[in-house]
């Protein structure tokens, strides 16, 4: 039952940011955009005191507080003055949020024995955005718990704070230029499998020593995240040449981006972008080595500030134009989803979104065990990954909705025979 409140620290209504549009139009009842962020702490979460967390994070994160509206010509978002109860966790997470029964909430908050979970709407933010709500709430829950005051962090907000409107604004607007990019590119190779029944998203994380991943990317010259995209590069070639397939299309890993590393922004909205990798696997064998210098050099170039800024230019650009304005919400919605089944995730094999290493204050790393990103999947790319690192830990999870393991088989071994043990957890069903 949702709890009424009486404060309304931002405006009573909002536009959705440029890269939000997409998902209301393209959700449905077997699928929708979502994510998940987690945290493990040391001992076992008190709902009761994580619910008065959770009141006291809506407070200073407004944003939180938006439910999706149906406009004319937008979906757009509308404040309400509720408050969302916290919920048990499943072993089947990140199935669609009813928004009705969710109380109109674009997030659930769950728990577990340890674990405080997250799941988010893509529409409402992006993965920092998520972990930004997610530690700001484990903070928060530490105070009233131990009367442990954790500082502000670049992930972690003061609940003492008043918002600041620049939290909540749409940076994608902000920051673009005249000048675009075409937005075209060859499309992918998609891997197939048998599929999970009744929305069953299969869950593969590995847990692994952070110091000894960073050392294996320096040994090779390279980033924890270029080492990692180059190994599942690897591992979804060898699917490819199992599956036998005559389809010469490339294998194309879609790397996101943080833009915020880039632009002065404190938005806590979506703001990122992406950088798909092509591999033509047809043209022969690629070591670990070439790979790596592959992602490396993709990422060097497309990272340049003036090619990101071109391509989500492009993206806003589209959204202004005068014949997408002016279309009702039902067409409107009908060409979004025309276009992303056409282009979006024909455009890529599969995502690795790595958030990085996340520094903890000391304060709150005591009671720490690890942190989780999961993402969700997709038709056409029935399996994800994500990986975080934090107190010495790095996660990577694989997500799916089909049975066959090859690419994750393939993904830890090759860590293993590069000298970085794994341990692995699953909620795989029989």
């Amino acid at each position: 039952m949702a709890r009424p409140r009486s404060r309304r620290p931002a405006p009573s209504w909002l536009r959705l940011d440029n890269a939000a549009k997409i998902y209301p139009a393209t959700r449905s009842r077997k699928w929708m955009a979502l994510f998940r962020v987690s945290i493990t702490l040391t001992e076992t979460v008190d709902d009761t005191l994580l619910g008065k967390a959770l009141r006291q994070v809506m407070k200073r994160v407004p944003l939180l507080s938006y439910r999706l509206k149906r406009g004319l010509f937008w979906y757009y978002f509308d404040w309400q003055e509720a408050q969302p109860e916290v919920q048990p966790d499943a072993r089947n997470p990140m199935l669609p949020i009813n928004l009705q029964e969710n109380g109109g909430f674009l997030f659930r908050v769950r728990s577990f024995d340890k674990r405080i979970a997250l799941e988010v709407f893509h529409a409402l933010t992006d993965g920092t955005g998520g972990m930004t709500f997610l530690l700001t709430l484990a903070a928060e829950y530490l105070r009233l718990k131990y009367g442990l005051r954790v500082p502000e962090a670049p992930l972690i907000l003061d609940t003492r704070d008043e918002p600041h409107r620049e939290e909540w604004e749409d940076a994608f607007l902000r920051f673009a230029r005249k000048e675009t990019r075409p937005l075209g590119e060859e499309t992918a190779w998609h891997l197939k499998g048998r599929r999970e029944t009744h929305g069953y998203l299969h869950l593969i994380t590995g847990i692994i020593n952070t110091p000894a991943l960073t050392a294996l990317a320096k040994s090779r010259h390279t980033t924890v995240n270029s080492l990692l995209a180059a190994i599942l590069l690897k591992s979804l070639i060898h699917a490819r040449a199992k599956s036998r397939t005559r389809d010469k299309r490339p294998v194309k890993l879609s790397l996101p981006i943080n833009l915020r590393r880039y632009y002065d922004s404190r938005t806590l909205r979506n703001f990122s972008s992406y950088v798909n990798v092509p591999v033509h696997a047809e043209y022969g064998d690629y070591s670990l080595e070439d790979l790596i210098a592959l992602v490396s050099h993709t990422m060097g170039l497309e990272t340049l500030e003036p090619l990101i800024n071109a391509r989500f230019s492009a993206n806003v650009k589209a959204e202004q134009m005068h014949i997408i304005r002016v279309l009702p919400l039902f067409l409107k919605s009908a060409v979004l989803k025309m276009m992303y089944r056409a282009k979006g995730e024909n455009y890529m094999t599969s995502t690795l979104s790595n958030l990085g290493l996340v520094k903890l204050p000391p304060e709150m790393a005591v009671y720490t065990q690890r942190l989780d990103l999961v993402l969700g999947a997709a038709l056409k790319t029935p399996i994800n990954c994500s990986a975080v690192s934090a107190v010495g830990k790095t996660t990577i999870t694989f997500s799916k909705t089909i049975r066959e393991a090859e690419v994750e088989r393939v993904f830890f071994t090759t860590l293993i025979a590069l000298g970085v043990p794994v341990t692995i957890e699953s909620n795989w069903r029989e």
